[in-house]
């Protein structure tokens, strides 16, 4: 069966299948060889920083970054830590743990980055 030109083009440039091995395949089996070939990414761990001042906060969210968090800016749907300084406001943290994000002092943030660990 003959493949498209736009699938013979990419499987010839991202596979080393031989042109037997092309001329086999079905337009079906060269797209899912492609699609096969996308990394598989992980989705990012998300975290808030709040109520740290601006030099705390740039410190923890460049850790942060550093360890692959995504951060966010604010409470969303994906969050899943909330990480909070002294002047956290009530009602971002009441915010994040109605949505069952957990809630994590720096120091703690500190631990979760060096041993994985979730705080109880």
């Amino acid at each position: 069966m003959k493949l498209s030109n736009k699938l013979l083009s990419i499987l010839k440039s991202k596979t080393e299948l031989s042109e037997q091995e092309l001329n086999n395949l079905t337009e079906k089996q060269g797209w899912e060889i492609i699609y096969s070939l996308k990394p598989k990414t992980e989705p990012k761990i998300e975290i808030c920083f709040t109520g740290f001042s601006p030099t705390e906060k740039n410190t923890l969210i460049k850790v942060a970054e550093e360890n692959n968090f995504h951060i966010a800016k604010s409470i969303t749907n994906n969050l899943n830590f909330l990480c909070c300084g002294e002047n956290a406001g009530p009602a971002k943290m009441k915010k994040a743990e109605e949505q069952n994000v957990i809630l994590l002092n720096a120091e703690e943030f500190q631990n979760l980055i060096e041993t994985g660990e979730i705080p109880q």
